[in-house]
This record gives C-alpha cells, sequence and structure tokens, in this order.
C-alpha cells in the first residue's frame, strides 16, 4: 500500500473513532442528540474527497480490519471502520442502536463513491444532505435516514 494511502486511511479510522457526530455513538434511543449539520456535514464531505485523492479501494480497507459488505441496493458496497459494526435488520430496530454510523461507498466495480451518514430516526429533523441539498432518505428496514456525501459535493 502506498504511504498516502496508508496515511488518508488512517485519517479516515482517526475521524471514524473520533467523538464527532459523524461517528457511530454510545448514545442510546430516546436520548437527546444532535444530527450532521454545518461544519460536521462539510467534514464528512472532505473525507470523501480524502480518500477518493488516495485511491482508497475496498482490499485495502479489508485488509486493515474493515467490514465491507455489498448493500440491498443493488451495485453498492459499504465498508465499517473496525469496531463500528453494522446497522441491524428490524422493525422497530432495537432500541440500544447507535445514534450515528458513518460509512465508505463504492459502486459495484468497486470504484469509491464517496462516505455515507446514517442517522437514528429519533434525531434527524428534517435537515438536508449537504451533497444532494435534499432531505436524508429514510431507510426502514434498518431505521435509519440516510445522506452519502459523493466524491466533488
Amino acid at each position: 500500500m502506498h504511504t498516502k494511502t496508508l496515511l488518508i486511511v488512517s485519517t479516515v479510522l482517526l475521524a471514524g473513532c473520533s467523538g464527532s457526530p459523524t461517528a457511530p455513538t454510545t448514545e442510546r434511543a430516546g436520548s437527546s442528540g444532535s444530527a450532521l449539520t454545518g461544519p460536521a456535514a462539510s467534514a464528512q464531505a472532505n473525507e470523501a474527497a480524502q480518500a477518493s485523492a488516495a485511491n482508497v479501494n475496498i482490499t485495502d480497507l479489508r485488509e486493515h480490519g474493515w467490514t465491507c459488505v455489498p448493500t440491498p441496493i443493488p451495485g453498492k458496497t459499504i465498508c465499517s471502520h473496525p469496531h463500528q459494526g453494522l446497522p441491524v435488520f428490524g422493525n422497530p430496530p432495537p432500541d440500544d442502536r447507535p445514534a450515528t454510523y458513518s460509512f465508505l461507498v463504492f459502486d459495484g466495480s468497486g470504484t469509491f463513491i464517496g462516505t455515507e451518514i446514517l442517522i437514528r430516526t429519533n434525531l434527524y429533523h428534517g435537515q438536508l444532505c449537504e451533497s444532494s441539498g435534499q432531505p436524508y432518505v429514510f431507510r426502514p428496514p434498518i431505521g435509519y435516514y440516510e445522506c452519502v456525501h459523493t466524491v466533488g459535493n
């Protein structure tokens, strides 16, 4: 792996493990909390640009402990940083789920698309996805709202 790629992956790992709203938290359902807006959303867009510039790929991420899985949406793979986990399918979702998740997103050919943030339903209050300017998309099978920050947006 190139030094530059390793540096970017390390940066993404550290950003993903920080206390920022782009990282999963241990906050419980029913607790108050804030959803991703303003500077935190801009930081996520910046993370997408950095990962893209480093040519981050699924194979390298897996070699460094990331979990990469295809999503129910055909042609899309998400990568979750080590120790973050993935959302649980269920209706209703469990009460003890994280407030947010942050993933790297790839298309069916393994090309990096951007970053994805999931916000728990009780924390989403109509915020707009900074990348698209549209509301987050509700994903009923997991009970989270989704925003994808694509490279360049």
